[in-house]
Formats: C-alpha cells, structure tokens, sequence
C-alpha cells in the first residue's frame, strides 16, 4: 500500500513538474518560442490520444494507435532536449568575445 501511495505521489510530482513552464525545459526559450512548443505538443498529444482511443474497438488496428502514443513520448523528450540545447541558461552560454 505504502509503495503505491509512493508511486502515485511520484507521478502527481512528475506531471506537474513537466506541465509548469517556469520547471520544465522550455523555461529558458522566450515565451512566443515556449507558447507555440507547447501549443504544438497539446495538439500532437490531443491526436494521438485520439487515435488510441478511437481504434479501441478494432482490437487488430489498435497498434496504430499504441504507436501514435510512443511516437508523441519520443517527440516530447526530443522537443525538450532541442530546447534545452537552443536556448540554454545563461551562465551555461558561452561567452561572447568582442
């Protein structure tokens, strides 16, 4: 009981780590760059869930929409990778030379 309490607490913190633009890696882009990131990850996401929920009937046809889902994990973690290598803090930029 104890550890699913724990699991359940882990991911509550997780989701709202990963939803809150000030803690999650697009902080340091600018905020038309982090709006249009997040806009085109919400409707990816809105897609994909779509796709999964709507081939539940079709128990054949179902591993599109279980692709569609990884498809959108894997483009997550890249977008936030990308953003994170773009626009990094600025102590970790490298200085400019004049």
């Amino acid at each position: 009981m104890f550890g699913a309490y724990k699991f359940i607490l882990f991911t509550t913190r997780s989701f709202y780590h990963l939803l809150d633009p000030n803690k999650n890696d697009l902080r340091y882009a600018p905020v038309s760059t982090r709006y249009l990131f997040s806009i085109l990850l919400a409707c990816f996401w809105c897609l994909a869930f779509g796709l999964w929920a709507g081939e539940l009937y079709l128990m054949g046809f179902n591993m599109i929409g279980h692709i569609a889902l990884v498809t959108m994990a894997f483009g997550t973690w890249a977008v936030f990778k990308y953003v994170k290598y773009v626009y990094k803090p600025r102590s970790e930029q490298e200085p400019q030379s004049n």
